[in-house]
């Protein structure tokens, strides 16, 4: 998802906007698009984001298991009306989440602890804000069914052994890394050729067993080596988003063997 400069250092942000702009063919101001929700199974809302379509093609998708009849229903509501507030992939950062007086529930990690039937006695307990206390959110005008099957749709936020949503990773590395580190995490995105050192092939990391210390560094902004170049990304990504991005580069791992 696009994120406010504000958040990102200036030249992180340029270089990232000119990136955007040169691989789309233009200025950046046209009306782009990208699936949002786990790929290879259905569509998603239409969210802009600062890419053109084909740099998500180009990076290797993530493949899950296709959904099941309720939860291909429960994205078709989650994508209608649960998206603007809960975020693309359930982590509490939709466009209209800061309107709310706390933070969101990351939704993930809350199907990590609850069975669906948790979920929705859940919603319905004034003492856990999903009541009428809440200020009658949109819930309220779902039936039963169509409440459970968004819920069972939200499982799949948390992949089974993991820390991080893969699917979301895939959006971030797109958004944000693919200029510099390519399309396969072999140091020779776009931007790559005006670094000095140039970004290291990410196959070198080796995440089986090593997945903390790759999240530590790309939160504190990459290995000593390429620390001036590469953004201290703790300060713009949730330690959720991070570990996302981290499943997202076993995917790019797997792919290349």
């Amino acid at each position: 998802m696009p994120r406010r400069p504000g958040r990102v250092g200036a030249w992180a942000w340029l270089a990232a906007w000119w990136a955007a702009a040169t691989l789309a063919g233009g200025c950046g101001t046209g009306d782009r698009r990208a699936a949002a929700g786990p790929p290879d199974t259905a569509r998603s809302p239409d969210v802009a984001v600062p890419f053109a379509p084909a740099v998500l093609e180009s990076i290797p998708p993530v493949r899950s298991a296709p959904l099941l009849p309720d939860q291909r229903r429960g994205q078709a509501l989650y994508n209608d009306l649960c998206w603007t507030c809960h975020g693309l992939y359930g982590h509490g950062d939709g466009p209209a989440a800061r309107a709310f007086p706390g933070p969101l529930p990351d939704l993930g990690r809350l199907a990590q602890r609850r069975s669906v039937d948790q979920m929705v006695a859940g919603m319905q307990d004034p003492r856990a804000g999903g009541g009428d206390e809440a200020g009658a959110p949109i819930w309220h005008a779902l039936s039963p069914e169509e409440v459970r099957a968004a819920l069972a749709y939200v499982t799949v936020f948390s992949p089974p052994g993991s820390r991080g949503n893969p699917a979301a990773g895939r959006l971030l590395y797109a958004t944000h890394c693919v200029h510099c580190h390519g399309a396969r995490g072999a140091g020779d995105g776009k931007l790559a050729g005006a670094l000095r050192p140039r970004p290291g092939d990410l196959a070198a990391l080796s995440l089986e067993g090593h997945e903390a210390r790759v999240f530590a560094d790309i939160k504190a902004g990459g290995s000593r080596q390429h620390g001036m170049y590469m953004p201290r990304w703790g300060r713009v990504f949730s330690d959720q988003e991070l570990w996302d991005l981290v499943a997202y580069l076993r995917v790019l791992e797997a792919s290349r063997r």
